[in-house]
């Protein structure tokens, strides 16, 4: 009896010195959005930079290597291989002499991941502009932020043609 009362007081013990004790949390460092969104826009400011300049292989160092693109109107591209070759064609089949600018509208971060949201506009040499929308993820790796998911689309054309608007 005297055994059991030992180990009773010494159980009670050491349940009141556990469940007293507060749990160990693990300080995650304040993320600067202001930081991540200038870093993203500096990312899209490159991408279309080489867009423009027709380089794909500086186009696709925007991505990790396990991406996957959704592109508008085309099947999704998984792997930067894939990317890569999409955005050659891409690039090949644009007679239009388009330049293209990304604007990053909002950016969310938590941990190594960022998620962006932005817009698009591209202008051809007559002068006629397409706008866009598109939504990119980002993981940091090695310390930089790479593209692992993304996707985009172009807005609707208006309907409108004489500018005016019929409110």
């Amino acid at each position: 009896m005297k055994i059991n009362s030992i180990f009773l007081m010494a159980s009670l013990l050491l349940l009141c010195t556990f469940s007293c004790t507060a749990p160990i949390v693990e300080e995650t460092p304040a993320i600067d959005l202001d930081q991540v969104k200038a870093e993203l826009q500096a990312m899209e400011d490159a991408y279309a930079a080489a867009e423009n300049a027709n380089d794909a292989d500086a186009v696709v160092h925007y991505y990790a290597d396990d991406a996957v693109n959704l592109p508008n109107n085309q099947p999704p591209a998984v792997g930067k291989a894939a990317i890569l070759e999409r955005i050659k064609a891409d690039l090949a089949a644009d007679t239009s002499s388009s330049t293209m600018v990304f604007e990053v509208q909002n950016v969310w971060a938590a941990g190594d991941l960022a998620v962006e949201v932005g817009s698009s506009t591209s202008t051809d040499a007559a002068g006629n502009v397409t706008t866009g929308k598109y939504i990119s993820v980002f993981e940091k790796r090695d310390g930089k932020y790479v593209c692992v998911r993304d996707i985009w689309n172009n807005d609707a054309p208006d309907d409108d043609d004489d500018g005016d608007s019929d409110d």
